[in-house]
């Protein structure tokens, strides 16, 4: 049995999403993990989750997300982070200004160690990028991202929908029922 769940992540928003949604009682690591550069986002985690054990010596997860462009063959994805730290949603849509196919799938995955082994969960929604930034209760890429089945990009849905239907909910309950067995 687990005594003490670590999420090691120095980005505030996706603790707080992790906690509404696992539902359990987990200790936020606040620390930057080196990212190895990959396409494959499950390859990310496993080795940001390796080096965070390194570190930490406790039972722990990481994540990492990515936002997959159809017409762009699946780009930025596991590097969607360095294109929004770069210049934002603003960015993101200056540079699918011309694209008539905006379908993208984001992705998530979870990479949970407890020192022997790696487990991964992933978890994806598709949608659909907005012709522009929308609403205000959001963060990253919320603001462009409408996710199939809405019109409203999730920063309009805001975080109570957003944790019902998010590629982080699909993936972190997979994680739960894992935890749980």
């Amino acid at each position: 049995m687990i005594k003490e769940l670590c999420f090691v992540t120095s980005n505030e928003n996706k603790a707080k999403e992790a906690e509404a949604i696992l539902d359990l009682p987990i200790k936020i690591v606040n620390k930057e993990i080196k990212e190895i550069q990959s396409l494959n986002l499950e390859e990310v985690v496993r080795q940001k989750a390796t080096d965070a054990y390194k570190e930490i010596k406790k039972p722990l997860f990481v994540e990492d997300v990515g936002i997959y462009v159809e017409a762009w063959n699946g780009f930025p994805g596991p590097f969607t982070r360095y294109l929004l730290e770069s210049g934002g949603p603003d960015l993101f849509l200056r540079m699918m200004e011309h694209e008539q196919n905006r379908n993208v799938v984001a992705k998530v995955a979870i990479g949970f160690t407890y020192g022997k082994q790696i487990r991964t969960f992933t978890g994806e929604v598709k949608g659909k990028i907005s012709g522009k930034v929308k609403g205000s209760r959001g963060w990253a890429w919320d603001f462009i991202f409408i996710p199939e089945g809405y019109d409203k990009t999730f920063a309009e849905l805001g975080p109570k929908i957003k944790n019902i239907v998010s590629a982080r909910h699909a993936a972190l309950e997979k994680f739960k029922k894992f935890l749980q067995s």
